[in-house]
């Protein structure tokens, strides 16, 4: 397990750390996750009785299951007009929180994001989430973060990026809007105090990188083609497949 500290960047912000603590994914679950029922893949005559749904792909289910969430430590007011964007950050006097001139949202400008196809004001650029916290982890780890995986009803989505963190703790959060900006209309809307931002999972640096080999590998296709053969033995059912599979490497070590 690799340990992930979160720190205030000031001690006005230690309150914050408290109210709206990092938490682990499974706490944030998509609603098409939660009110999904996983059926049996294989009834009790051992039929498909429907196509298993994508909640049972295990690629998915870890996807959406592994990390840590990062809420909003604050209440973020939205309102984006053709001409300009208000953007208000409040939890009652935030903005005496802090160093004296703390900005709590800034910016990047606009031939910044050239090219890259954001859904940002295209006169401002992009906005960015000033974190009020420092992250750290173990030497040779860094955090990558990025916007939750399969959440569909987010205002918000940060870019997503990898930090050497054991390296760089200051992490700010760039973001793009999910909903279409029309010059026609005006868009308001709140990201909620505690509602999250994004997840974050640690990865082990590697300094040294190979090339591809693309060269055909019988023992690895020997493997894959074993481990197929001991799935479908299970009747296609991944879960068993993997608890089991997982307890015979434990056995071997």
């Amino acid at each position: 397990m690799i340990n992930i500290d979160v720190y205030p960047r000031h001690k006005d912000f230690d309150d914050l750390l408290e109210l709206y603590p990092l938490q682990p994914a499974n706490r944030y679950l998509p609603d098409w996750y939660k009110q999904t029922k996983i059926t049996k893949h294989i009834d009790d005559k051992g039929f498909e009785p429907k196509p298993a749904h994508a909640k049972r792909c295990p690629a998915i289910q870890n996807e959406i299951l592994d990390g840590y969430v990062l809420p909003s430590w604050t209440d973020i007011h939205f309102e984006i007009k053709y001409s300009e964007v208000n953007i208000v950050a409040t939890i009652g006097s935030i903005d005496n929180l802090g160093p004296n001139n703390w900005e709590w949202i800034q910016s990047h400008s606009k031939g910044q994001i050239e090219q890259m196809n954001l859904n940002a004001p295209t006169h401002f650029g992009i906005f960015k989430l000033v974190s009020p916290y420092y992250f750290v982890t173990p030497k040779g780890y860094g955090l990558s973060f990025r916007p939750l995986p399969y959440h569909l009803n987010q205002n918000i989505r940060i870019l997503p990026g990898m930090v050497e963190t054991d390296i760089w703790h200051e992490t700010n959060f760039p973001f793009e809007f999910v909903q279409n900006l029309s010059p026609m209309k005006q868009t308001k809307f709140v990201v909620k105090a505690g509602e999250p931002l994004g997840i974050l999972t640690p990865y082990k640096k590697n300094t040294e990188h190979n090339l591809i080999n693309n060269k055909y590998n019988y023992e690895i296709h020997q493997q894959q083609s074993k481990n197929t053969k001991e799935l479908f033995t299970f009747s296609n059912d991944w879960k068993k497949y993997s608890r089991i599979h997982n307890y015979k490497s434990t056995e071997e070590e």
